[in-house]
């Protein structure tokens, strides 16, 4: 609510200012880019440790918070030691993702987290919506300001 609050009242501020509501518009198109632009390098460092993770068999174990986390993620027994995952549990495709019968494969890091087939997945399609993002905002720019 606070930041609906800033948002208005620095908008009121620039109209009085004298911007122009195109010239507000470019700028908050900017800001979403930039935006984008950040989720994009979140996703390539992610897509970077997934390339220094080990591969290693796995049996998932239970859906349940992590301490000092508020969301819940899958936790996996290696060996006779467990890792929860690094990103959180997927509950719309439980039945896809986390399979109690079965071994599968997961990528550990080197500071004993997890990348599922979740975590995979959201990585490489969240890179490319991030960056398809970013490049069609920056498109939508600058065909905004040759106008």
């Amino acid at each position: 609510m606070e930041f609906l609050i800033t948002f208005a009242l620095v908008l009121v501020i620039l109209l009085l200012v004298g911007v122009n509501f195109f010239d507000i518009g470019l700028l908050l198109l900017g800001l979403l880019d930039l935006l984008c632009l950040a989720m994009f390098c979140f996703f390539a460092f992610s897509l970077f440790r997934l390339f220094t993770c080990k591969r290693v068999k796995a049996r998932f174990k239970e859906i349940a918070e992590k301490e000092n986390s508020r969301f819940k993620v899958a936790w996996y027994v290696i060996g006779k030691e467990e890792a929860s995952t690094v990103f959180p549990a997927e509950f719309l495709g439980k039945r896809l993702f986390y399979k109690h019968s079965e071994d599968t494969v997961v990528l550990l890091t080197k500071k004993g987290g997890v990348f599922d087939l979740n975590a995979i997945l959201a990585i490489a399609l969240g890179s490319v919506f991030s960056f398809g993002m970013f490049v069609g905002i920056l498109y939508a720019i600058s065909a905004l300001i040759k106008l």
